[in-house]
């Protein structure tokens, strides 16, 4: 014998118990079920052979694709239908201007660089070696430093964004080596600025110096002092 549900065996027991008899809280509960339709719910899964979905059993995860006779607005061979797009290849490299001022960043015109590539590099100029070299040399190499130390910057900003994991240390180690070449210019120019001065002090107290003319020349030849008279006879005996 079939169970009797709960529901029908306690609506006498409330339909027949005032609202004002029950708790506060099971008022509006039973105030629906008066109004409204008991329904009955089943607990049985719903069993149905086919639906109206033609697309039914496509799935892109386990790779079932179009069934034998399906149809599609398009199709891979050519006919009244349309054609079957197709990918456009890119075969043209895209480029900016080949001497472009923001190339300089980059060596190559590449992004990164090896560390084999990146350890590619001679040691620092010395004092001594820049000692000889003229003021335009030192202010040309001076740029090269610049613009190798940004090169180097960028580079390592571009290292970190892409989280690469190589190239720090020889990164580093290039960008020191830089840094040393730049410090020996500047000790080179300080050595010209001393001794500049230097020599300034000494022209001041110069007679033949004059240091306000600026209309000619500011040093004046001496006149000539003969040898003293008896040194002069002196020579002139055979």
């Amino acid at each position: 014998m079939a169970a009797t549900p709960l529901s029908r065996t306690m609506r006498p027991i409330l339909s027949s118990t005032r609202p004002d008899a029950l708790f506060s809280f099971l008022v509006p509960s039973v105030q629906c079920m008066r109004s409204a339709p008991m329904a009955r719910f089943s607990t049985s899964p719903i069993r149905c052979k086919k639906d109206n979905n033609s697309d039914r059993g496509l799935s892109a995860v386990r790779g079932t694709g179009l069934r034998a006779r399906q149809t599609l607005s398009v199709r891979p061979k050519k006919s009244g239908r349309q054609k079957l797009p197709k990918p456009v290849r890119i075969t043209e490299k895209i480029t900016g201007t080949p001497d472009h001022g923001l190339w300089d960043f980059f060596r190559d015109q590449q992004l990164l660089q090896t560390p084999v590539e990146e350890n590619k590099y001679g040691r620092a100029w010395t004092i001594g070696e820049l000692r000889s070299r003229d003021f335009e040399t030192l202010h040309q190499l001076w740029w090269v430093c610049a613009k190798e130390r940004n090169r180097l910057a960028t580079e390592k900003i571009e290292r970190h964004r892409l989280d690469a994991g190589y190239g720090d240390y020889e990164n580093k180690n290039r960008d020191e080596t830089v840094q040393k070449t730049m410090k020996a210019i500047l000790d080179t120019l300080a050595e010209r600025q001393q001794a500049y001065w230097e020599a300034y002090g000494l022209a001041k107290q110069d007679p033949a110096i004059d240091l306000s003319r600026t209309d000619g020349p500011q040093f004046t030849e001496p006149a000539y002092d003969p040898l003293d008279p008896e040194e002069d006879e002196a020579r002139s005996k055979p």
